[in-house]
């Protein structure tokens, strides 16, 4: 059994652990992004079964004193969780009981129903595109309780779509991607649709109200023979249709690669969805998310009625619509980037950079946004980590163009000194936080969800004893934008939640939707309850 004996400084300590894991890929935020089909975004791998730390008693204490020393969130009031999806009593079993549904990757509140489009074995698909794209062997079962199957071709990953009626409390499933031959493998099949990364509710122009469902392919782990992703439509919400994709047009031959040092390729999913000055716009992406806008005055058209809007070399993340502007959270290696443009004109449109250089953070600023919303006249922007030892931050930009810290490490602007707003610093005081992923409003406070990567310690005893306590996400509350309660810090008690992937507001509360890529994910439902 190999053993590996840390004698090292203190200060040293704490990088070389999380570095553990981390190098199985080089997939930290910031690292080579020559591996462009790697999905920092979503990926998981265990650290191997065998590895063993020697550790001195002050090492311990270091560690135990980076988590302990951390400032305590104060606890929300006045809004409590229920489970819908899951082991809980009545609930229906977690991943809808199939447990590769891991990630609900996309979650829409419409016409009375709550729906839930999947991402499935996200752990195992991200593990094979790793493989494919750089030679490694990563693709294997990573533990004794994240497995995937014995090779990517045996996956079963036909993605669905849910949906969830409050008043009678019924779930069915509306949708489940069929197969199609899988080249190279005679006899073998392969889901259409492996995810179902976004939803949004589009009226077209002539007013009819469609729900649109943006797909993830297969082809970053079994290659460009296989057909596009693809949009899927539905005005009942039981029927969902392909928008027309003919090959030879341009939505089935989506740009290949964005003009970059390192060119990203862009035909394997989508990802961000946003309507502005009634035309629907949406971003193409590559597996971990990244891409470029297209825009379309009628979506239902497919084919050629797409057009791209955003520039070459502009990598894009995540939208927003604020200040009758659409604003782009973007990826940059000198640090993530917010621009707006009142798409005026002919496409690629002008576009203004609100901020820049990660927000001017020093050392290891995050490379991109991975979250964005409008809340009481301010957009909050989270973003990714920085890198091994810099976490997530949060800032909120005014419709001036001026912006400030909310949660993050103070700096030194060209604006001026910035401190945080919330008194809170990067990670919200958890070091564990490596996405503000999601955000969403509902009864005039805004949440924030994120990734929190502790769990991926699990493997090493000693450490784990101490980093077990920040296993499962984080979710947050504000009435302000500035006082920040935590309603959670550990995934709603299973540390195995390790992300709140999406939200979804709605007149019967705010339903969370949890990635858990070891049992399945799991849907909760907020629940009023009166303050103390």
């Amino acid at each position: 059994m190999r053993k590996l004996n840390l004698q090292l400084r203190p200060t040293r300590l704490f990088i070389l652990v999380i570095a553990s894991f981390v190098l199985v890929a080089g997939l930290a935020c910031g690292a080579d992004r020559g591996l462009n089909e790697i999905t920092d975004d979503e990926l998981f791998i265990g650290l191997p079964d065998n590895l063993q730390v020697d550790l001195r008693p002050r090492d311990l204490l270091l560690l135990k004193w980076l988590i302990d020393s951390a400032p305590e969130v104060p606890q929300a009031f006045g809004v409590e969780f229920e489970q819908l999806i899951g082991d809980e009593e009545g609930a229906l079993g977690n991943g809808f009981g199939d447990s590769h549904n891991d990630f609900p990757w996309s979650m829409q509140w419409w016409n009375g129903y709550l729906y839930v489009g999947t991402g499935r074995d996200i752990t195992c698909v991200t593990a094979a595109t790793v493989d494919r794209a750089t030679g490694s062997s990563i693709y294997k079962p990573l533990s004794d309780d994240l497995v995937c199957a014995p090779t990517p071709q045996s996956l079963p990953l036909q993605a669905e779509i849910w949906r969830y009626e409050p008043i009678s409390k019924v779930w069915e499933r509306v949708f489940q991607s069929p197969e199609v031959p899988l080249p190279d493998f005679p006899g073998k099949f392969v889901a259409r649709d492996i995810g179902f990364r976004s939803m949004m509710v589009f009226t077209e122009p002539d007013q009819t109200e469609a729900l649109y469902v943006a797909g993830v392919s297969s082809r970053s782990l079994n290659g460009n023979d296989l057909p596009p992703p693809r949009i899927l439509r539905s005005v009942d919400g039981v029927n969902f249709v392909p928008i027309p994709q003919e090959p030879g047009t341009f939505l089935y031959d989506l740009p290949i690669q964005v003009a970059t040092s390192s060119p990203v390729v862009v035909d394997r999913g989508f990802r961000a969805l946003g309507e502005y000055k009634d035309r629907f716009y949406i971003s193409a992406s590559d597996y971990r998310g990244v891409g470029v806008v297209l825009e379309s005055s009628n979506p239902a058209e497919g084919n050629d009625s797409f057009r791209q809007i955003s520039p070459p070399g502009m990598l894009v993340w995540d939208m927003a619509i604020f200040n009758d502007m659409l604003y782009l959270g973007l990826e940059h290696q000198k640090g993530y980037q917010v621009v707006r443009t009142d798409a005026t004109g002919e496409p690629p449109y002008e576009f203004v950079t609100v901020v820049t250089d990660g927000g001017f953070k020093r050392g290891q600023p995050s490379k991109n946004v991975l979250s964005m919303y409008p809340f009481k006249g301010s957009l909050y922007v989270g973003t990714n980590r920085g890198g091994l030892l810099s976490s997530v931050e949060l800032i909120r930009i005014h419709p001036d163009d001026s912006w400030d810290l909310v949660i993050g490490t103070p700096r030194l602007t060209p604006d001026g000194y910035k401190e945080p707003l919330s008194g809170l610093a990067q990670g919200a005081g958890n070091r564990f936080n490596g996405h503000f992923w999601r955000m969403a409003e509902q009864d005039g406070r805004l949440y924030l969800g994120s990734w929190d990567w502790s769990i991926q310690l699990r493997k090493v005893p000693l450490i784990h004893s101490f980093t077990k306590f920040e296993n499962g996400f984080d979710l947050f509350v504000t009435e302000d934008g500035v006082d920040w309660r935590l309603v959670t810090k550990d995934g709603f008690n299973d540390g195995f939640n390790y992300g709140v992937r999406n939200f979804a507001p709605s007149p019967y509360g705010l339903f969370v939707g949890a990635a858990n890529p070891f049992n399945g994910l799991e849907i909760w439902q907020s629940v009023e309850v009166p303050e103390p």
